[in-house]
């Protein structure tokens, strides 16, 4: 951008994004030849790009940034592939975790319950959330390839000025599926927690309460599924609000973040804290009722995660880049979700690493003291029908009646 190019800049300029950059220019007091001052003397163009959100279409203020910005040559960052990253390496760990918990049902010939089904649909909405980061990852990767060109930005994690329009109205709809999908997976995971504690902890009380938070997260995961698909009305708003030549309306989705959010740490919390009263109870050593509890409290990693995901969600909601700032609502909605699963399929890794690791994972049964010991016949018993083992000790479901003595 130099004296001879200044007239041609500004005329490929809308006329709205002209005026706003010759107001700009003559407020200020760097030479219409010094491409130096105009482009790093920030207060023309933070002057100059405010006034075209201001006095341009969204359509018209993207191109006109996009302009000003290549023309004055600054660096566009981009996380455009933290989200696969992530999408790739937790979600692979979440299926790897999925198929062990399977794999220790088959192998040890122990039957499937309700936990192991509302799992494996858990993981079925996680894998399509993960999926949601990868299309036009691949799709830059192809057209690279066949045409040989550099690997356009199609991505999350880009400024928006920088992609094509299209592209983002791509990224909404990608932005609500990922959303739909992840309010089931979470009230799966929730429900699968939940079916664990009713097959490996005995009769009494604690069901009573197992059965509440289940209906609470049932309603919870269907009324939020619900808000998600019909935030905006026309659901179509969602993905077109933001060329500002649709017309609609959204609900409130920072009010709704914070409850939706509040709601989800206290059931989070509720659902972990839960069994660590009975398990505290279990006739176990102190070192295996160490182990079992400090496994059950990885838990607390997913209230964690929900946090980080509220701040991201805020954030999105407030931004007008919203092509980079939806990407962390993407990889924590993932994160989330990928965490959440692997803490329900971790009570499977002992039994399958007690072959590996015996010291550790050892059979043996404990009582309450040496006058409570439980009788030879029984152990067998329990040993035959070990419904599912936390640590391949004592915590099945006839363990666990066991061990109460």
């Amino acid at each position: 951008m130099n004296s001879t190019l200044l007239p041609e800049f500004l005329n490929d300029l809308p006329a709205c994004a002209a005026q706003c950059f010759e107001t700009a220019m003559n407020a200020s007091s760097c030479a219409t030849t010094d491409r130096w001052c105009i482009c790093t003397g920030h207060s023309i163009l933070e002057t100059a790009l405010g006034c075209y959100s201001l006095s341009c279409t969204p359509k018209q203020n993207l191109f006109s940034t996009n302009y000003t910005r290549a023309a004055c040559g600054i660096h566009e960052e981009s996380k455009a592939s933290l989200t696969p990253a992530l999408a790739g390496s937790l979600g692979m760990l979440a299926l790897i975790m999925t198929c062990l918990r399977m794999a220790q049902r088959t192998m040890m010939k122990r039957s499937f319950g309700w936990d192991d089904g509302l799992i494996l649909m858990a993981m079925a909405c996680a894998a399509i959330l993960n999926i949601m980061a990868f299309p036009s990852k691949c799709i830059s990767l192809l057209e690279q390839a066949i045409t040989n060109k550099p690997v356009q930005k199609h991505g999350l994690g880009t400024n928006i000025w920088t992609i094509p329009f299209e592209d983002i109205t791509t990224q909404l709809k990608l932005l609500l599926i990922a959303e739909i999908f992840y309010m089931p997976a979470e009230a799966l995971t929730q429900l699968s927690f939940l079916a664990f504690y009713l097959r490996i902890f005995p009769p009494g009380n604690f069901r009573y309460i197992v059965y509440t938070l289940a209906g609470i997260s049932i309603c919870f995961g269907i009324s939020n599924t619900l808000i998600m698909i019909f935030q905006c009305l026309p659901v179509s708003y969602f993905w077109n609000s933001w060329s500002g030549e649709a017309t609609g309306h959204c609900i409130d989705i920072n009010t709704y973040s914070w409850y939706r959010a509040a709601m989800q740490i206290a059931m989070d919390l509720s659902i972990i804290a839960l069994p660590i009263y009975p398990l505290s109870k279990l006739a176990l050593s102190r070192r295996k009722k160490t182990l079992v509890l400090l496994m059950f409290c990885t838990g607390f990693l997913i209230t964690v995660v929900s946090c980080l995901r509220l701040q991201s969600l805020i954030r999105f909601s407030k931004s007008a880049n919203i092509s980079m700032d939806n990407n962390p609502a993407i990889y924590w909605s993932m994160v989330e979700c990928d965490v959440a699963i692997v803490c329900a399929c971790m009570p499977c890794l002992p039994a399958l690493l007690k072959p590996l690791l015996p010291a550790c994972f050892g059979s043996r049964y404990y009582a309450s003291s040496d006058n409570e010991r439980t009788p030879p016949v029984k152990l067998e018993r329990i040993r035959r029908k070990d419904e599912f083992s936390v640590l391949s000790t004592a915590v099945s479901e006839d363990a666990l009646m066991a061990s109460r003595g």
